[in-house]
Protein backbone atom coordinates (compact mmCIF):
# COMPACT_ATOMS: atom_id res chain seq x y z
CA UNK A 1 0.00 0.00 0.00
CA UNK A 2 2.87 2.34 1.04
CA UNK A 3 4.61 1.63 -2.50
CA UNK A 4 0.98 2.32 -4.20
CA UNK A 5 0.74 5.83 -2.29
CA UNK A 6 4.43 6.33 -2.71
CA UNK A 7 3.99 5.82 -6.76
CA UNK A 8 0.65 7.94 -7.04
CA UNK A 9 2.53 11.12 -5.43
CA UNK A 10 5.62 10.82 -7.92
CA UNK A 11 3.10 10.41 -10.78
CA UNK A 12 0.87 13.56 -10.20
CA UNK A 13 4.35 15.40 -9.25
CA UNK A 14 5.23 14.46 -12.86
CA UNK A 15 1.97 15.68 -14.11
CA UNK A 16 2.06 18.85 -11.99
CA UNK A 17 5.52 19.89 -12.75
CA UNK A 18 5.85 18.42 -15.93
CA UNK A 19 2.74 19.93 -16.73
CA UNK A 20 2.52 23.70 -19.38
CA UNK A 21 0.00 26.25 -19.42
CA UNK A 22 -1.02 26.80 -22.86
CA UNK A 23 -2.94 29.99 -23.38
CA UNK A 24 -6.30 29.81 -25.06
CA UNK A 25 -6.67 31.32 -28.83
CA UNK A 26 -8.76 34.12 -27.59
CA UNK A 27 -5.35 34.86 -24.56
CA UNK A 28 -3.10 34.50 -27.70
CA UNK A 29 -5.15 36.81 -29.80
CA UNK A 30 -5.73 39.64 -26.70
CA UNK A 31 -1.85 39.59 -26.35
CA UNK A 32 -1.32 40.00 -29.70
CA UNK A 33 -3.67 42.76 -30.24
CA UNK A 34 -2.59 44.11 -27.14
CA UNK A 35 1.27 44.10 -28.36
CA UNK A 36 -0.05 45.64 -31.82
CA UNK A 37 -1.75 48.59 -29.59
CA UNK A 38 1.29 50.06 -28.57
CA UNK A 39 3.18 49.09 -32.07
CA UNK A 40 3.68 52.79 -33.65
CA UNK A 41 5.73 50.62 -36.30
CA UNK A 42 7.47 48.11 -37.45
CA UNK A 43 9.84 46.35 -39.89
CA UNK A 44 11.19 42.77 -40.49
CA UNK A 45 12.09 40.73 -43.09
CA UNK A 46 9.35 39.22 -44.87
CA UNK A 47 10.00 35.72 -46.50
CA UNK A 48 6.77 34.83 -48.51
CA UNK A 49 6.31 31.85 -50.35
CA UNK A 50 3.33 31.46 -52.28
CA UNK A 51 1.58 28.35 -54.70
CA UNK A 52 -1.15 28.74 -56.97
CA UNK A 53 -1.75 25.12 -58.94
CA UNK A 54 1.89 24.82 -61.20
CA UNK A 55 2.68 28.31 -60.23
CA UNK A 56 5.13 29.10 -57.73
CA UNK A 57 6.44 32.74 -56.26
CA UNK A 58 9.39 32.95 -53.34
CA UNK A 59 10.32 36.08 -52.26
CA UNK A 60 12.48 38.06 -49.64
CA UNK A 61 11.17 41.76 -48.78
CA UNK A 62 12.45 44.19 -46.64
CA UNK A 63 8.82 45.01 -44.87
CA UNK A 64 8.32 48.69 -42.83
CA UNK A 65 4.54 48.95 -41.26
CA UNK A 66 3.57 52.11 -39.95
CA UNK A 67 0.06 52.78 -38.11
CA UNK A 68 -2.45 53.63 -39.43
CA UNK A 69 -1.57 51.52 -42.22
CA UNK A 70 1.39 52.64 -44.32
CA UNK A 71 3.48 49.89 -45.87
CA UNK A 72 6.53 49.41 -47.79
CA UNK A 73 8.32 46.61 -49.40
CA UNK A 74 10.55 46.05 -51.30
CA UNK A 75 12.07 42.53 -52.26
CA UNK A 76 15.92 41.89 -52.49
CA UNK A 77 15.82 38.21 -53.20
CA UNK A 78 13.29 35.99 -55.77
CA UNK A 79 11.93 36.49 -59.16
CA UNK A 80 10.04 40.03 -57.70
CA UNK A 81 13.99 41.12 -56.51
CA UNK A 82 14.06 44.93 -57.35
CA UNK A 83 10.26 45.49 -57.07
CA UNK A 84 9.18 48.24 -54.42
CA UNK A 85 5.82 49.21 -53.40
CA UNK A 86 4.02 51.48 -51.12
CA UNK A 87 0.56 51.20 -50.15
CA UNK A 88 -0.71 54.58 -48.78
CA UNK A 89 -4.03 54.18 -46.40
CA UNK A 90 -5.42 57.22 -47.36
CA UNK A 91 -5.45 57.13 -50.82
CA UNK A 92 -5.67 53.19 -51.21
CA UNK A 93 -3.20 53.56 -53.55
CA UNK A 94 -0.03 51.65 -54.43
CA UNK A 95 3.20 53.31 -55.91
CA UNK A 96 6.05 51.23 -57.22
CA UNK A 97 8.47 50.13 -59.22
CA UNK A 98 8.58 46.52 -60.68
CA UNK A 99 12.53 45.09 -60.67
CA UNK A 100 14.77 44.77 -64.06
CA UNK A 101 14.81 46.95 -66.70
CA UNK A 102 11.31 48.33 -65.68
CA UNK A 103 12.40 49.62 -62.72
CA UNK A 104 12.44 52.94 -64.58
CA UNK A 105 8.77 53.26 -64.50
CA UNK A 106 6.91 54.65 -60.99
CA UNK A 107 3.28 53.48 -61.36
CA UNK A 108 0.51 54.14 -59.03
CA UNK A 109 -2.46 51.89 -59.07
CA UNK A 110 -5.11 50.76 -57.85
CA UNK A 111 -5.66 47.19 -55.51
CA UNK A 112 -7.36 45.57 -58.22
CA UNK A 113 -4.82 45.96 -60.99
CA UNK A 114 -3.22 42.27 -61.02
CA UNK A 115 0.23 44.05 -60.59
CA UNK A 116 -0.05 44.63 -56.99
CA UNK A 117 -1.26 40.81 -56.68
CA UNK A 118 0.70 37.74 -56.21
CA UNK A 119 -0.31 35.03 -57.44
CA UNK A 120 -3.27 33.78 -54.99
CA UNK A 121 -4.79 37.23 -55.20
CA UNK A 122 -3.35 39.01 -52.35
CA UNK A 123 -2.30 42.26 -51.97
CA UNK A 124 0.30 44.42 -50.22
CA UNK A 125 -2.67 45.66 -47.93
CA UNK A 126 -3.55 42.16 -46.89
CA UNK A 127 -0.02 41.70 -45.45
CA UNK A 128 0.21 43.12 -42.13
CA UNK A 129 0.03 42.07 -38.70
CA UNK A 130 -3.05 44.02 -37.92
CA UNK A 131 -4.89 42.93 -41.39
CA UNK A 132 -4.41 39.26 -39.90
CA UNK A 133 -5.43 39.63 -36.77
CA UNK A 134 -8.98 41.10 -37.63
CA UNK A 135 -8.96 37.95 -40.68
CA UNK A 136 -8.33 35.64 -38.11
CA UNK A 137 -11.23 36.74 -35.72
CA UNK A 138 -13.34 37.02 -38.73
CA UNK A 139 -12.52 33.20 -39.40
CA UNK A 140 -13.24 31.95 -36.03
CA UNK A 141 -16.92 33.74 -36.27
CA UNK A 142 -17.43 31.73 -39.41
CA UNK A 143 -19.93 28.51 -38.24
CA UNK A 144 -17.99 24.55 -38.33
CA UNK A 145 -14.63 25.94 -38.00
CA UNK A 146 -12.20 24.00 -35.45
CA UNK A 147 -9.35 25.54 -33.94
CA UNK A 148 -6.91 24.19 -31.70
CA UNK A 149 -3.61 25.28 -29.46
CA UNK A 150 -0.45 24.03 -29.08
CA UNK A 151 3.21 24.16 -28.27
CA UNK A 152 5.88 23.23 -31.19
CA UNK A 153 8.80 24.61 -33.33
CA UNK A 154 8.87 27.00 -35.89
CA UNK A 155 12.12 27.46 -37.52
CA UNK A 156 14.19 25.79 -34.90
CA UNK A 157 12.35 28.21 -32.38
CA UNK A 158 9.65 27.69 -29.58
CA UNK A 159 6.42 28.94 -30.71
CA UNK A 160 2.72 28.45 -29.80
CA UNK A 161 0.45 27.36 -32.65
CA UNK A 162 -2.83 28.17 -33.34
CA UNK A 163 -4.02 25.25 -35.49
CA UNK A 164 -7.95 26.30 -37.48
CA UNK A 165 -9.09 23.97 -39.76
CA UNK A 166 -12.84 24.05 -42.00
CA UNK A 167 -12.29 27.37 -42.85
CA UNK A 168 -14.31 28.90 -45.50
CA UNK A 169 -12.55 28.60 -49.09
CA UNK A 170 -14.82 30.81 -51.18
CA UNK A 171 -14.13 33.28 -48.58
CA UNK A 172 -10.39 33.35 -47.65
CA UNK A 173 -8.69 31.29 -50.48
CA UNK A 174 -7.51 28.63 -47.88
CA UNK A 175 -9.26 26.18 -46.03
CA UNK A 176 -6.30 25.20 -42.96
CA UNK A 177 -4.17 27.91 -41.14
CA UNK A 178 -1.23 27.24 -38.79
CA UNK A 179 -0.47 30.63 -37.10
CA UNK A 180 2.95 30.54 -35.19
CA UNK A 181 3.37 33.28 -32.24
CA UNK A 182 6.64 34.04 -30.54
CA UNK A 183 7.15 33.97 -26.69
CA UNK A 184 6.25 37.84 -26.37
CA UNK A 185 3.16 36.89 -28.77
CA UNK A 186 3.95 38.59 -31.71
CA UNK A 187 3.42 36.78 -35.29
CA UNK A 188 6.40 34.69 -36.41
CA UNK A 189 4.71 32.93 -39.29
CA UNK A 190 2.02 31.38 -40.59
CA UNK A 191 1.18 28.20 -43.06
CA UNK A 192 -2.00 28.67 -45.21
CA UNK A 193 -3.33 25.09 -46.69
CA UNK A 194 -5.77 24.18 -49.50
CA UNK A 195 -6.83 20.38 -49.72
CA UNK A 196 -3.93 19.52 -47.14
CA UNK A 197 -1.30 21.57 -49.24
CA UNK A 198 0.37 24.62 -47.82
CA UNK A 199 0.07 27.22 -50.71
CA UNK A 200 1.42 29.87 -48.36
CA UNK A 201 4.22 29.74 -46.09
CA UNK A 202 5.06 33.16 -44.26
CA UNK A 203 8.07 34.02 -41.68
CA UNK A 204 8.87 37.27 -40.08
CA UNK A 205 12.59 37.64 -38.70
CA UNK A 206 14.61 39.89 -38.10
CA UNK A 207 11.60 41.88 -36.51
CA UNK A 208 12.58 45.14 -35.35
CA UNK A 209 9.50 47.63 -33.43
CA UNK A 210 8.94 50.95 -32.54
CA UNK A 211 11.96 52.28 -34.79
CA UNK A 212 10.97 55.89 -35.49
CA UNK A 213 9.57 54.86 -38.84
CA UNK A 214 8.60 58.06 -40.48
CA UNK A 215 6.51 58.68 -43.62
CA UNK A 216 9.08 59.98 -46.16
CA UNK A 217 11.39 56.30 -45.74
CA UNK A 218 8.41 54.79 -46.67
CA UNK A 219 7.77 56.40 -50.56
CA UNK A 220 8.77 54.83 -53.44
CA UNK A 221 10.25 57.64 -55.22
Amino acid sequence: MKHFLLLSVLFLSLIVFSGEDIPTTNEILDYFSANLDTTDDYRCILHDYVKNGKKVSDNYWHYMFMKPKYIRMESFKGERAGSKAFFDCVTKKVTGRQGGILSAVKLTLDLSNSLVKNIRGTTIAESDWPYVLQRTKNILAESGVECTVSKTKFQNTDVTMVHIKNIPFAKYNFDEEKLFFSENFFLAGLYNYEKGEIVQNVHYYDIKINTGIVIDSLYVK
